[in-house]
C-alpha cells in the first residue's frame, strides 16, 4: 500500500469519527503511555505500522478496499500491543488493581481502561484485544462490527488483520529489532536468534514477493541468518495460506539473497601462538559451530555455562568467536578472568573499558544498572574453576553479582571454567538453568585431518587434541621443539628459569598471575631482569601481562605450556624450592621449629628466595636449637628488608638448655627490635645464668630508650641483684650520650639502698651536679 494507513482512514472517516479516536489514541500513547516505559515503543510502533503498510496490496477495485472499521483495529493493535510493560497506572479508575501483581499480564485490561479513558467504543476494545492476543485465544469471531449508539463500522474478515499484525511482527522480530529490543518480541517467536543485522527487507504486494538480502559478516550471522529464515520461512507459509485471494493478497515467495564476505585461510607458517586469541585476531581452528551453538543458549536463556577439561580450548572459543560476536552486537560487553577478587576484577574490568566508573564509589551492581540504559550488558567470566579457592566473603560478594545477572532481562552471564571441578564454583544460583550448560570438548583427529588433509598431520582420527596442539601440528610443529627453539636464548639463563619455575608451578591445581614484587619475593632476582625477562617471553606468547588496580599482573597464556616448559628448561630442580615454602608455612601455621634437613634446604636456596619476617623468625629459631649459625639469615632480613618476627624466638628463652637460651638472647640483642623489651623484662626476673642476664641487660639497653633504662633497674632492684643493677648503671651511664644527669635523677628519686645510692651520687657528681 502506497498509501499510509491513517491517510486512508481519513478519507473513510465516517460518522464514528475513527480517524479522530485514533488520533487522540496516537497522541495519548505518546504523552503518557511510551514515556512511562524503558523500551523504544514509539519507534516500534511506527516500524510496525510501516511493515503493515508495505504488505497491505493496493486495491484494484472497491471489492479489495479495507473497510474504515479494519484500518482502525490495525493502527490501534500497532500502538496497543505493548501496553503490558507499563509499570504505573495513573488514572483514577482501576488504579490500585491495576499496579498491582495479581494481574500477570496487565496489558489486556490496560487497553479498556485506556479505551474507557478515550471514548473508543467497548466493541472496538473487544476486537483490538481478540487481534492482539490471539496466541491466548481459542476462538475469534469471523465478523465483527464496531457499533456506538446505532452506528455501525464492519469488519469482514478478523482472521485476516491476525495474519497481517503476526506476520509483519515475525519480519520485525527476526530482522528489525536488536538485542536491545528483545523483551518486545511477540510469543512464539524463536528467542535464541539474534536478529540479523543490516538484512534489507523488500516487500512488493502487488507482485506479492517478498526479498531479503543479507551479507554475513562472519560464520556466526551466517547461523543466525539461517535459523530466522527457516522460521520467517515456515510463518510465511502459514501467513500466505490464511489470506490469499482475500482482499487482493496474492503473495507466492519469499525470495532470500544471502552471502557471506568473511574468510578464513590463516597462514601455518605464519608462527605458533600460545596465548588464547583476543577478539581482533582469526584462530587457526575453525570452532564457529560451538560458538554458535553457545550464544544461541546465551540468548535464549540469559546465561551460558561453558565448562571443558582443560586444554580443550575454552578460553579460545570464547575469546576468538564468542567474544568477536558479541562485540559486533553490543558496546557493553565485558571480558575477566577469575584470580583472587571476582567482583572487583569484573568492575575493574567494566572500569577500563568505559573509561570511568574506577574512583567512583559505586559498587558493581550500581554500574550495570547505569549501563543497561544505554544498551544490554554482556559479562564473560573466565577461569570460574577458581572461585573454588577465594575467601568465603569474596565468593558470597560473587553470588550476589550472579543472581543480580540472572534476575535481569538485559544482563546476559557467560561463566566458564573447568568441568571436574563444576559443582565447586558453580553455585545452585536463582534463576540458573541446567539447560544453560555448554560443554567444550577436544577437538577430534578426525576432524583435523578433515581441515588440514590426511598428509599434513600426523594426528589419530580417533584421538582428542588441544587447539595448540592443532596449530602446531597443522604447521608440522610439536610444542616442545618450538619451546626449545624460541627459548634458545634463555635455556641456560638460571635467573629465567627461576622465573619460569614459578609461573609454570605444577604442584598449584590452576595457573596464578604474578606482579614483580611477587616474583623477586620467589626469586630474588632484581625487579629490572625479572621485567626484562617478562618482556621476552610476552613477545613469545607464553607469558600475558594484565593490569588490576595500577599494577601490571603476569601470567602463563596457557596451562598446556607446564609441562613442555618443565621438560625444555629442566624446570624439576626448582621444585625443592615449592618444598621449602610447604615447610616454612607448616612450621609459621603449627608454630614449630623446622627439621634440620629442611634447614639444610633453605640453606641451598636462601640467596634465591626472600623470606617474610615470619618465615625469618622461624628459621633463625630452628637454628638456634639445632646449634647452628645463624648469622647469614639475620643479615639476608636486614638485606631484604623485611625484619624478623621475634615470636619464635622468645619461644627460646623457657628452654631448659642455658646454652641455647644464651644465643636466643644474643639473637635478639643483635636483632634490635624493639618489641623484644618487656618479653626480656619479664625474663629477667626469671633467669638465673649470670652471664645471660648481662645478656638481657645490654640487649634491652642497646633500644637506647630512657624508659627501657629504668624498667631495667626497677626490675633488678625488685629481685635484688645489687651487683648487676651497678653494673647495669654503669653500662647505661656509658651510653647516655649526654642525657645521663635525668636518667640518673629519676633513678635515684625512687632507690633506697645506700650503696646504689652512693654509687649514683659519684656518677652525679662527675656531672658536676649535687646528689
Amino acid at each position: 500500500m502506497q498509501a499510509k494507513l491513517e491517510d486512508v482512514l481519513k478519507d473513510k472517516e465516517r460518522e464514528l469519527k475513527l480517524y479522530q479516536r485514533f488520533l487522540d489514541l496516537k497522541a495519548f500513547c505518546e504523552e503518557s503511555i511510551f514515556p512511562g516505559i524503558d523500551l523504544p515503543l514509539k519507534s516500534h510502533a511506527e516500524a510496525l505500522k510501516g511493515l503493515m503498510e508495505a504488505i497491505i496490496p493496493d486495491p484494484k477495485d472497491r471489492r479489495e478496499e479495507m473497510f474504515s472499521g479494519e484500518i482502525f483495529v490495525l493502527l490501534c493493535v500497532a500502538y496497543l500491543h505493548d501496553t503490558g510493560f507499563i509499570k504505573h497506572y495513573e488514572w483514577n479508575h482501576n488504579r490500585e488493581i491495576l499496579n498491582s501483581d495479581v494481574i500477570p499480564d496487565k496489558g489486556l485490561f490496560l487497553n479498556y481502561e485506556i479505551g474507557r479513558h478515550l471514548n473508543i467504543p467497548m466493541s472496538a476494545m473487544e476486537i483490538i484485544n481478540a487481534v492482539i492476543y490471539s496466541h491466548s485465544i481459542k476462538k475469534i469471531p469471523l465478523e465483527w462490527e464496531i457499533e456506538e449508539d446505532g452506528k455501525k463500522a464492519l469488519i469482514r474478515n478478523t482472521r485476516i488483520l491476525v495474519q497481517i499484525f503476526d506476520f509483519c511482527h515475525v519480519l520485525l522480530d527476526a530482522f528489525d529489532s536488536g538485542p536491545n529490543h528483545l523483551s518486545l518480541r511477540r510469543r512464539g517467536v524463536v528467542r535464541e536468534v539474534l536478529q540479523p543485522r543490516d538484512a534489507k527487507v523488500d516487500i512488493d504486494a502487488r507482485e506479492g514477493l517478498i526479498r531479503v538480502k543479507y551479507s554475513a559478516a562472519s560464520p556466526h550471522n551466517l547461523h543466525v541468518m539461517e535459523k530466522a529464515r527457516s522460521y520467517v520461512q515456515s510463518m510465511f507459509d502459514f501467513f500466505k495460506q490464511q489470506i490469499s485471494g482475500r482482499l487482493g493478497f496474492q503473495y507466492s515467495d519469499i525470495l532470500w539473497d544471502i552471502t557471506s564476505d568473511f574468510h578464513y585461510s590463516p597462514d601455518p607458517w605464519d608462527g605458533p601462538r600460545f596465548s588464547p586469541w583476543n577478539e581482533m585476531e582469526t584462530p587457526r581452528f575453525n570452532r564457529w559451530d560451538e560458538a554458535s551453538l553457545l550464544l544461541d543458549t546465551l540468548f535464549a536463556l540469559g546465561h551460558a555455562t561453558v565448562v571443558g577439561d582443560p586444554g580443550t580450548g575454552k578460553t579460545t572459543v570464547l575469546k576468538a568467536f564468542v567474544m568477536r560476536e558479541l562485540l559486533s552486537l553490543a558496546s557493553n560487553v565485558f571480558y575477566c578472568e577469575v584470580w583472587k577478587n571476582p567482583v572487583n576484577e569484573i568492575r575493574y574490568a567494566v572500569s577500563r573499558k568505559c573509561g570511568r566508573f574506577e574512583y567512583s564509589d559505586l559498587d558493581i551492581i550500581s554500574i550495570c544498572r547505569k549501563l543497561v540504559k544505554d544498551g544490554p550488558c554482556v559479562f564473560v567470566i573466565d577461569s570460574c574453576e577458581r572461585l573454588a579457592n577465594i575467601e568465603e566473603r569474596e565468593r558470597e560478594k560473587f553470588e550476589r553479582f550472579v543472581s543480580f545477572c540472572l534476575d535481569q532481562e538485559d544482563v546476559y552471564l557467560v561463566m566458564c571454567g573447568d568441568k571436574g571441578t563444576f559443582l565447586d564454583w558453580c553455585s545452585p544460583f536463582p534463576g540458573f538453568k541446567v539447560a544453560s550448560i555448554h560443554e567444550v570438548k577436544p577437538i577430534k583427529g578426525a576432524s583435523v585431518i578433515e581441515v588440514y588433509g590426511e598428509e599434513k598431520t600426523v594426528f589419530n582420527a580417533d584421538g582428542c587434541y588441544t587447539p595448540i596442539e592443532c596449530e602446531l601440528m597443522q604447521a608440522s610443529l610439536d610444542l616442545e621443539r618450538v619451546l626449545f627453539d624460541i627459548l634458545a636464548k634463555v635455556r641456560d639463563d638460571g635467573e629465567c628459569r627461576a622465573v619460569l619455575a614459578v609461573m609454570a608451578e605444577k604442584k598449584r591445581q590452576f595457573l596464578q598471575r604474578y606482579a614483580l614484587d611477587d616474583l623477586f619475593f620467589e626469586t630474588r632476582v632484581s625487579r629490572s631482569w625479572i621485567l626484562s625477562y617478562l618482556i621476552f617471553l610476552k613477545e613469545r606468547d607464553i607469558v600475558t601481562e594484565s593490569g588490576y588496580g595500577g599494577i601490571n599482573y603476569y601470567a602463563l597464556s596457557n596451562r598446556c605450556l607446564r609441562d613442555p616448559l618443565y621438560s625444555v628448561l629442566k624446570l624439576d630442580e626448582f621444585e625443592e624450592k615449592g618444598k621449602v615454602r610447604e615447610a616454612l608455612h607448616d612450621a609459621v601455621t603449627r608454630e614449630v621449629f623446622l627439621e634440620e634437613k629442611t634447614l639444610a634446604m633453605i640453606e641451598k636456596w636462601k640467596d634465591h628466595m626472600v623470606f617474610s619476617r615470619e618465615d625469618i623468625g622461624w628459621i633463625l629459631g630452628s637454628l638456634v636449637v639445632h646449634s647452628r649459625d645463624y648469622s647469614g639469615f639475620l643479615e639476608k632480613a636486614k638485606t631484604d628488608g623485611l625484619g624478623v618476627d621475634i615470636h619464635p624466638i622468645l619461644k627460646l628463652l623457657y628452654l631448659d638448655d642455658a646454652g641455647k637460651r644464651k644465643e636466643a638472647v644474643k639473637l635478639l640483642v643483635e636483632s634490635r627490635d624493639k618489641r623484644m623489651v618487656n618479653p626480656l623484662l619479664q625474663h629477667l626476673r626469671q633467669e638465673d645464668v649470670p652471664e645471660i642476664k648481662k645478656l638481657l641487660i645490654k640487649g634491652i639497653g642497646l633500644v637506647g630508650k630512657k624508659g627501657a633504662f629504668l624498667a631495667i633497674i626497677n626490675t633488678l632492684r625488685e629481685i635484688g641483684d645489687r651487683q648487676l643493677q651497678l653494673k647495669a648503671i654503669d653500662f647505661f651511664y656509658s651510653m647516655s650520650d649526654g642525657k645521663a644527669e635525668e636518667f640518673l635523677v629519676d633513678i635515684r628519686e625512687y632507690e633506697k639502698d645506700p650503696i646504689v645510692l652512693t654509687k649514683i651520687d659519684s656518677l652525679l657528681s662527675i656531672l658536676g651536679v649535687s646528689g
